[in-house]
């Protein structure tokens, strides 16, 4: 079929070839070109077992799984800091996959209220107090919580299960609408 000299079965297919190359290109670059060398990195770090990469329309997820580590706050922190080499200032979502019992699942319910109350509030102290108490009555004396500008980290041992969260802080600065 002819449309104005141009034949249009011909226009088409070079459209859906381009369209196909373009969307081939793109997930190569994703893949080989960040995902790869992001999950090479991640599991460099020392504590990582496992990386999954997922990619979404909500954007990157970073699925971590990490092993008993001495330090939630610092590998963290060195997980951060390999994603945002590759990525950049880009969103990514990550997540800590841990190996909890239902001891510390129960120990960890019963510390959220303080702890998230500390994310608001700023009452550290108290959360520290309630948190030590709380561990003490359900026989987990190895636990430590740390914090910084931006999150809280609390991290749950017993025996060869252990339990870590990150708990976003809610700064001041963040809730009045500031910059």
């Amino acid at each position: 079929m002819h449309f104005k000299g141009w034949r249009l079965h011909f226009v088409l297919l070079a459209a859906l070839l381009s369209l196909s190359l373009l969307t081939g290109g793109q997930w190569a670059y994703q893949h080989f070109g960040q995902e790869k060398p992001l999950a090479r990195a991640l599991e460099a770090v020392p504590g990582v077992q496992g990386v999954q990469i997922t990619s979404g329309t909500s954007g990157l997820e970073v699925g971590v799984t990490l092993g008993q580590v001495a330090d939630l706050q610092q590998t963290y922190k060195q997980l951060e800091k390999v994603i945002q080499g590759i990525y950049g200032q880009q969103p990514v979502k990550v997540v800590i996959k841990d190996n909890p019992s239902p001891v510390l699942d129960r120990l960890w319910q019963a510390s959220q209220y303080s702890v998230y109350e500390a994310s608001v509030r700023g009452n550290f102290t108290t959360m520290a107090t309630s948190i030590a108490q709380l561990a003490s009555k359900a026989g987990v004396p190895d636990y430590a919580i740390n914090i910084d500008e931006r999150n809280i980290y609390l991290q749950f041992r017993q025996g060869q299960n252990y339990l870590y969260r990150i708990i976003p802080r809610q700064n001041n600065s963040q809730q009045g609408g500031g910059v």
